[in-house]
Formats: structure tokens, C-alpha cells, sequence
């Protein structure tokens, strides 16, 4: 599972940050200084200090444009019929990576409801990057999801006002390819 996240990371800043991973590669050659990228957070942070972004902003990022990979995009809308309802089950994600790899570590996540359509996902005190990984995450499924939010961020709290759940068309969702597609509502 480590060389799948490394993987993502390496293509993350292939499509957003080329140079830093040019400069990376330069890095790697010298064996000693190689030692340090055996650890996927290590690549994150260096490239946030390259970028001069706060590392939580470089995690957030990240978040985000895994949520727009089409193998991730799909799994993550089926956890919802709708944004409120994918917030909601996000409970449910440490649990669905477990199966994916025993040894892969997640952070608890909690969800309870504050009323007016509020939402707080809340992890760890610790899970900092976590947090930031998942705002990322979160707020391109509400626009997949077609919803108008407010999605901010506190510590290790993030905080989901839904406006309108049916703000926008959402994108059409399937979970093969091949199969016809449907919007979040079901429609065809």
C-alpha cells in the first residue's frame, strides 16, 4: 500500500509541480539523501517548503486531486446518494482502506450534525495533515455532487455548511465506465 500512496504523490507532482520532482529525482541520485523519500509525508513537505505553500495547503491540494481521479472520484460517490449524505459516511473510510490493506493507518474520523444542515467531521488532535487531506477531498466531491457549501477548516475539525444541495447539476456518476451513467439523483 506504501508504494501506491508513493505513487499517487509522484504523480500528483508530476501533473501539479514538475520541477520539484525533477529536483527530487536530483536528490535521489546521491543515496544517502535517498533515504529520506522512503517516507511518503517526507516528499509532501519537501515540496511544500519548494513551493513556499504551508504543508497543511500542499496536503489539502493533494486531497483534492485524488478526489479528482476517476478510480477515486467513483468510489468516493458511492458513498452518498447525495453531498450530505457522503459527508455523513466519511465515518466509514478508515474501515473501507483497512480492507483495502491491513496495514494501512488512517485516523479515526467522527461526524455528528450541528444543525442547519452543518455538518463537523472532526479527526485527531494529531492527524493535522489528515484534516488537510480530506477538506481537499471534500470540497471537490461537493462540487461533484452539484452542492453549494461552506467547507472550513479549524485544527483537526473541518466544518460543512450544505446551502443548497442541489446547487448545480452534479456530474454524472457511474461505477464502471462501461456502464450507463446516472446523476446523483438518479436520472438518466
Amino acid at each position: 500500500m506504501q508504494l501506491l500512496v508513493n505513487k499517487a504523490i509522484e504523480d500528483f507532482l508530476a501533473s501539479n509541480h514538475a520541477e520539484i520532482l525533477r529536483a527530487r529525482n536530483v536528490a535521489i541520485s546521491n543515496p544517502v539523501a535517498g533515504q529520506n523519500w522512503l517516507v511518503d509525508q517526507h516528499l509532501l513537505d519537501w515540496a511544500a517548503h519548494q513551493t513556499g505553500k504551508p504543508v497543511e495547503e500542499m496536503f489539502e491540494d493533494f486531497g483534492a486531486w485524488l478526489a479528482r481521479q476517476e478510480p477515486t472520484r467513483r468510489l468516493l460517490r458511492f458513498s452518498g446518494r447525495n453531498f450530505a449524505e457522503f459527508v455523513v459516511r466519511l465515518e466509514e473510510l478508515p474501515g473501507r482502506a483497512q480492507m483495502v490493506s491491513e496495514n494501512f493507518a488512517m485516523p479515526p474520523i467522527s461526524v455528528r450534525s450541528g444543525g442547519m444542515e452543518m455538518l463537523q467531521v472532526t479527526l485527531p488532535a494529531g492527524a493535522i495533515r489528515w484534516t488537510a487531506l480530506l477538506a481537499g477531498m471534500v470540497r471537490v466531491m461537493a462540487d461533484d455532487y452539484g452542492a453549494l457549501g461552506l467547507i472550513s477548516v479549524e485544527g483537526h475539525v473541518i466544518s460543512v455548511q450544505i446551502s443548497d444541495e442541489e446547487f448545480a447539476d452534479g456530474r454524472d456518476f457511474s461505477l464502471s465506465p462501461g456502464t450507463p451513467k446516472h446523476t446523483q439523483q438518479g436520472r438518466t
